[in-house]
């Protein structure tokens, strides 16, 4: 007798279910962190460009994506190269193969990168003048590199 309660409370419970009108919806977050030698990087985001390889970093599956023997292929490591020594830049693309964007990604970010070392971002703020030897001397957007801007007028008024 107690077994036709518990059928008929199932069965009820199923019907109600197949008569729900609104569709059922899911939603799944997955966190990615990026690299140790990476930025940080937009949720949504799935690749680095890496420019010192002409290749790809899917933060996603934690695989490179280089070219080898004329193909594209997803490798765990890339060989002869010091990840720390990378300039990663965030790109702007969802899917299976990003080098579909490889002639833009290597024309907009050299190979050898910015030539002070700083991150593509960075240097685009940035514009710098090359005086002889190796002293660098940054200059502002609008300042001349020999005379700072609100910084005295070089008279210095302080106690000798």
């Amino acid at each position: 007798m107690s077994f036709l309660p518990k059928l008929t409370l199932a069965a009820a419970f199923a019907l109600a279910m197949l008569g729900t009108t609104e569709p059922a919806q899911a939603q799944v977050n997955i966190n990615i962190n990026p690299p140790s030698w990476g930025p940080a990087a937009p949720a949504g985001t799935q690749y680095y460009y890496i420019p010192e390889v002409g290749g790809y970093y899917d933060l996603r599956d934690q695989h490179y994506v280089v070219q080898r023997e004329g193909k594209w292929k997803r490798v765990r490591t890339v060989s002869n190269y010091n990840p720390s020594s990378f300039h990663p830049v965030v790109i702007n693309y969802v899917g299976a193969q990003p080098w579909v964007l490889i002639r833009e990604h290597k024309g907009k970010y050299p190979k050898a990168g910015h030539p002070h070392g700083m991150p593509p971002g960075q240097a685009k703020k940035m514009r710098a003048t090359y005086p002889a030897g190796n002293v660098i001397v940054v200059q502002q957007p609008g300042g001349h590199p020999d005379k700072g801007k609100g910084h005295g007028n070089g008279k210095g008024k302080g106690k000798h």
